[in-house]
């Protein structure tokens, strides 16, 4: 028995220390290409013209299909319009990246250059013109940097590393004007190799190890009710958080089939460090259903870390959807929701609690099966109890209430669409 476990160490431990040691701080290297199965450069801006906009975009390959894509939204805060201006499925070749210790990205006549801490931005299409010059303000950073920055998704893993708050500048040419903006621009970078036509594929086992300790010491278990849902570790709630004090932050959560065993981190940038918090708790307040898919508009959460937060989120915009059919017989499609909102809440440590409202782009992203949503909720109380069951491919939701003092039971049936 000795021998295994010592054999099972240094084919399962010894591996993932050693690329973590190797990997887990941010260098020049890390700004080129790095040909995985999937790899993207993204920014996401608040800027200020004549009025308020924001702006998501990014280039991205992936060789499972094999296509690249270019991502770029403009949402109108005055109008609450949006305007999708990305590019889809095209060719693999159409995403050039010549450099590995530069960033040097061009697609069609979009580009963009740099190496931190600056980046110059040029997006064209449909018409609208956008020129960003961007300054990093806070250092990159890797999500669980301190356990080796390898993030696991399925039998696949991936890299994320980001830029919590750049100064942007720039200009927007749109419905025949040129405006000048300035504002504040998120960077991120990830690369991988995992799969969302078959999440079970590859052999990255290993790296959940290195995560389990961190999860035990940051777990937030909740008591209470049990919920138990289709939603899956394949998709993700993300939020960058833009607050009116300068702060910024950096919220993902990956959802699990138990909703009471959040999986997430929380990074806070307080304008000088980064601030992990990995205590979280959440709850869906409100949200929507869309193609087979429970999209939550409204989260409040609370964290806990180098002190303490309670914030709610909320979508305030029409949102842009992105869909991508899946190769698989189990899952049916990909499902990307993203929308600005606000923010509002407070952060408390020992010396002071500070109240905290801003401006947050959300993205759902949701992995959907051919059962696609399904949910049972079990809620007790001192007396009884109540039990909810939700079937979107069957369009009903049942609810019954039960209570032994004095006794009664309530049921009630209702349509979901």
């Amino acid at each position: 028995m000795k021998k295994i476990a010592i054999l099972l160490t240094i084919i399962f431990i010894l591996p993932v220390n050693g690329f973590y040691n190797k990997f887990n701080e941010w260098s020049g290297n890390f700004e080129g290409r790095h040909e995985c199965i999937r790899e993207w450069w993204n920014v996401d801006a608040f800027i200020e013209a004549d009025k308020n906009y924001s702006i998501t975009m990014s280039f991205e390959y992936e060789k499972e299909t094999p296509a690249s894509n270019m991502f770029f939204t403009l949402f109108d805060w005055s109008e609450k319009s949006v305007y999708n201006l990305s590019s889809y499925n095209d060719e693999l070749s159409a995403l050039k990246c010549s450099e590995k210790n530069f960033l040097n990205l061009t697609y069609k006549n979009s580009w963009m250059r740099g190496k931190y801490p600056f980046y110059i931005l040029h997006l064209e299409s449909k018409g609208i013109i956008l020129d960003m010059k961007i300054t990093a303000e806070a250092e990159p950073k890797f999500v669980v940097e301190e356990q080796g920055g390898v993030l696991p998704i399925g039998f696949g893993y991936y890299k994320y590393v980001f830029i919590p708050k750049c100064k942007a500048r720039g200009t927007l040419f749109i419905d025949g004007s040129l405006k000048k903006f300035e504002g504040t621009a998120y960077y991120e970078h990830v690369w991988g190799n995992w799969s969302y036509h078959n999440p079970l594929k590859g052999n990255a086992i290993k790296y959940y190890f290195k995560l389990a300790g961190w999860w035990w010491k940051n777990k937030n278990i909740s008591s209470g009710s049990l919920t138990i849902s289709s939603d899956n570790p394949f998709g993700y709630d993300w939020a960058w958080i833009a607050f009116d004090n300068g702060w910024s932050m950096f919220y993902g959560v990956i959802p699990f089939w138990i909703r009471e065993i959040p999986l997430g981190v929380i990074y806070l940038y307080n304008g000088k460090d980064i601030v992990e918090f990995g205590k979280i708790n959440y709850k869906y307040v409100n949200g929507t259903f869309y193609k087979g898919a429970y999209i939550p508009n409204k989260i409040c959460f609370t964290a806990e870390g180098e002190g303490k937060l309670k914030l709610v989120m909320e979508m305030k915009n029409t949102p842009h959807i992105y869909e991508d059919e899946l190769k698989s017989f189990y899952w049916k499609k990909l499902i990307l929701y993203e929308c600005p909102g606000f923010i509002n809440g407070w952060y408390e440590n020992r010396d002071e609690k500070i109240n905290l409202s801003g401006k947050c782009e959300i993205e759902i992203e949701r992995e959907v099966s051919i059962f696609e949503y399904n949910m049972l909720r079990i809620n007790p109380y001192s007396d009884g109890f109540e039990l909810i069951f939700l079937s979107y491919i069957m369009n009903f939701v049942i609810t019954l209430q039960l209570f032994f003092n004095p006794f009664s039971i309530n049921l009630s049936f209702s349509n979901i669409r």
